[in-house]
């Protein structure tokens, strides 16, 4: 199943994210930090999608055959792993991860939410869906 583009790319912006580094940042690897904001590094950009009829959020950033072997030259959605919300290849995603407009949060199908970050600037997830961050969003050219 191919994912569906969205017609806007976004940059997320943590509330109250680490001061000066606010923005979701994909690693390498496909784990998501929080950074200084560039709108224009495609590193930073998700594009809320359709995947069947699931809401998705596409990852616009290439990962490398040296870190991300199962992400070379396929769609990136982020996806719930039970532990993180992490790029993961948007075919079979089991919980996939999409933006809620109304409230401003990151949701998971399955009631999970990215509820801010650690001392590493490493975001975290409530798996419960109880304590969700918010985030406010730049529109970009991707």
């Amino acid at each position: 199943t191919t994912a569906v583009r969205g017609a806007q790319t976004l940059v997320f912006d943590e509330v109250n994210g680490v001061p000066g580094n606010t923005c979701l940042t994909f690693r390498n690897n496909g784990e998501i930090v929080d950074a200084a904001c560039v709108l224009e590094a495609a590193d930073r950009q998700l594009t809320p999608s359709t995947l069947g009829p699931a809401p998705v959020l596409l990852v616009q950033r290439s990962f490398s055959a040296g870190f991300r072997p199962d992400l070379v030259d396929v769609q990136a959605c982020v996806g719930n792993n039970g532990t993180h919300f992490l790029a993961l290849p948007c075919a079979g995603l089991a919980d996939p991860v999409s933006f809620d407009a109304a409230t401003g949060t990151i949701v998971s199908a399955k009631g999970a939410c990215q509820s801010g970050h650690d001392g590493a600037a490493q975001v975290t997830v409530d798996q419960t869906g109880a304590d969700c961050a918010t985030f406010k969003t730049n529109v970009v050219t991707p």
